[in-house]
C-alpha cells in the first residue's frame, strides 16, 4: 500500500485530490501548517475500504520529505514558480515520485529541466498534471500520432470553474510577470503579452475569444508535437482592447521583485480571488498544420475545470503509488497518454478539415 502525501491539503485542490484519492487503498496524508484545519479535512474524507486519512502538520514540507520518504507528494501550493523546484528536488533526494498542478511555463519548463537528477534517482516527477496541460498536450499527441511533426502548433484553454483561490491569483500574478512569450522555429521569442487574438472555434459553431499567454501548455504542446511554431492562448484573460493594451504595462510592473512579491502578499493576506467564468463546460482546443498546407483541429470537453484537475491529480498519484510510472520528469500526457485525459472526464473529437487560424 503506497502512501501519498497532499501538500496543500486544506486549500480546495487539496481537499478535491484527497476525495479523489481514497479509492485506491494507499495511505493518505494530508499535509499542511494548521493543525485544526488539517483535522477538520481528514474528517470531511470518506475511505470506504480504505485507511482513514492520516494528518502531518509542518512548516517545512521539503525537509519532511526528506527525512520521511513518502511514496508519492503531491503539490498543490501555488505559485508554483516559488514551490514547484524545492518540492521536486526533495523528493529527488528521498527518492520520493512527485506530482504538481503547476500551469505557469516557467516552474513547467523547470520542473522539467530535472529529468536527469529524477532519473538517476530513480524518481517520477509530473508537472502540470490538471485542466490545461493534460487538456492540451492530449489533443496535440492524438492529432500528431504516426505522423511527420508539424510545422505549426496552436493550442487554447477555455476552463469554467466554480471558484478561484488565492494561491491561483497569485499564480497568475507570476505568469503575468513573466511575460508573452511564443516558440518560433523551435526557439522560444519574446511577444506581447495579451498578443494573439484568436477566436477560437468551437463544435457548436461558436467561437470564443482568447489570446497568447505563458502558461505551461506552451512547452506541453512543443514537446508533444515537434511543431517549430507554437502558440498557447487562454480564455482566462480578458480579450477586450482595452486590457491587451494595457497588458505588457503590468507585465512590466510584476517583473519588478519587490513589486510582485508586495502584490502576492497582498492577495494572500485579503484572500483575495480573481473572477471565474460561468457556465458547464470547460474546452481546451488544438490547431496543426503540416507542410504543404494539410491542417486538423480537435477539442477536449469536460465540465467543471477544478473537478477535472482533482480527478486528473488523484489518477496520477495512484498510478504513480502502484508503480506504473517510470523514471524521468514528464507531464502527465507524456507519461500517460491521452487516455488519461478521457479517463478524468474528458471527451476528444477531431475536425480534418481546419481552416488556417
Amino acid at each position: 500500500m503506497g502512501e501519498i502525501w497532499i501538500i496543500g491539503a486544506t486549500g480546495r485542490a487539496g481537499r478535491s485530490i484527497s476525495a479523489e484519492s481514497t479509492t485506491g487503498g494507499h495511505q493518505i496524508v494530508l499535509v499542511g501548517r494548521n493543525a485544526e484545519r488539517l483535522a477538520a479535512a481528514a474528517a470531511a474524507v470518506e475511505t470506504p475500504g480504505g485507511p482513514p486519512p492520516r494528518t502531518l502538520v509542518t512548516d517545512d514540507p521539503a525537509g519532511r520529505i526528506t527525512a520521511d520518504k513518502p511514496d508519492v507528494v503531491v503539490n498543490t501550493v501555488g505559485p508554483f514558480g516559488a514551490t514547484t523546484v524545492p518540492t521536486a528536488r526533495a523528493c529527488v533526494e528521498a527518492g520520493s515520485h512527485y506530482v504538481d498542478l503547476a500551469n505557469e511555463f516557467e516552474p513547467v519548463r523547470s520542473l522539467l529541466e530535472l529529468d536527469s537528477a529524477a532519473r538517476a534517482a530513480g524518481s517520477t516527477l509530473v508537472t502540470g498534471a490538471g485542466f490545461g496541460v493534460l487538456a492540451n498536450e492530449s489533443l496535440v499527441y492524438e492529432l500528431c500520432a504516426g505522423r511527420p511533426a508539424p510545422t505549426r502548433v496552436r493550442v487554447a484553454a477555455m476552463p469554467v470553474v466554480d471558484g478561484l483561490g488565492p494561491a491561483v491569483l497569485a499564480s497568475v500574478v507570476d505568469a503575468a510577470a513573466t511575460g508573452g512569450l511564443i516558440y518560433r522555429g523551435g526557439r522560444l521569442e519574446r511577444t506581447r503579452l495579451g498578443a494573439h487574438l484568436q477566436h477560437v472555434p468551437l463544435p457548436d459553431g461558436t467561437t470564443r475569444p482568447t489570446v497568447a499567454v505563458p502558461t505551461g501548455e506552451l512547452e506541453a504542446a512543443l514537446r508533444a508535437s515537434g511543431a517549430g511554431d507554437v502558440i498557447a492562448t487562454s480564455s482566462e484573460v480578458p480579450t477586450g482592447r482595452a486590457t491587451r493594451a494595457v497588458l505588457p504595462v503590468v507585465g512590466a510592473i510584476l517583473r519588478v521583485d519587490a513589486v510582485r512579491r508586495s502584490v502576492i502578499r497582498l492577495i494572500d493576506r485579503w484572500k483575495l480571488t480573481p473572477p471565474s467564468a460561468q457556465g458547464d463546460t470547460s474546452w481546451a482546443y488544438a490547431y496543426a498544420q503540416w507542410e504543404g498546407g494539410e491542417s486538423r483541429q480537435a477539442w477536449l470537453r469536460t465540465g467543471e475545470g477544478y473537478a477535472f484537475t482533482s480527478r486528473v491529480a488523484a489518477r496520477v498519484a495512484a498510478r504513480l503509488a502502484d508503480g506504473d510510472g517510470r523514471p524521468g520528469a514528464f507531464t502527465p500526457g507524456a507519461l500517460f497518454g491521452a487516455d488519461l485525459a478521457r479517463s478524468a472526464g474528458g471527451t476528444i473529437t477531431f475536425d480534418s478539415t481546419a481552416k488556417d487560424l
